[in-house]
């Protein structure tokens, strides 16, 4: 039905009759951003894919399959969304882990404080193994993308 590769919102915007600014009303975004979905300088998130589909009777299927830097970029971001609450995971472990044992630094010898200092160094270990994981995440990811562009 639809067959303008990449240019799905344009598609049906235009075959509703409507302006940029009218399409944008609908799903709550200005003018500006409709114009940088069509020109693919942005794409809309999933679930204004969503309510484009519902309003306008459209498989969410039909309208990802007809644009494959749509769904490529749907995905950089769901990774990236996925990395960024990985790395946020290590900084936790390894924040709370060296603030433990620095908090301990200063404090007498005592069974609770050989008790905190034995936490917060697996809570760091924790976190360089996390690290030493997400790396390899990282760096297989850009092997991936760079593949893909090749």
């Amino acid at each position: 039905m639809y067959h303008e590769q990449g240019n799905q919102i344009a598609t049906i915007r235009k075959e509703q009759q409507l302006t940029q600014e009218k399409f944008g009303e609908l799903f709550h975004v200005t003018r500006q951003t409709v114009s940088n979905w069509e020109n693919e300088k942005s794409y809309p998130d999933l679930q204004t894919l969503v309510d484009i589909s519902n309003r306008f009777d459209i498989s969410l299927d039909t309208l990802l399959k007809e644009d494959s830097k749509m769904v490529a970029a749907i995905d950089r971001e769901k990774v990236l969304g996925t990395l960024k609450r990985e790395k946020s995971i290590i900084d936790f472990f390894t924040g709370a882990g060296t603030g433990l044992v620095a908090s301990c630094l200063f404090s007498p010898f005592s069974a609770k404080r050989s008790v905190i200092i034995m936490i917060g160094l697996v809570m760091i270990s924790i976190g360089w193994y996390k690290k030493a994981k997400y790396d390899k995440t990282v760096f297989k990811y850009m092997a991936e993308n760079e593949a893909d562009q090749n």
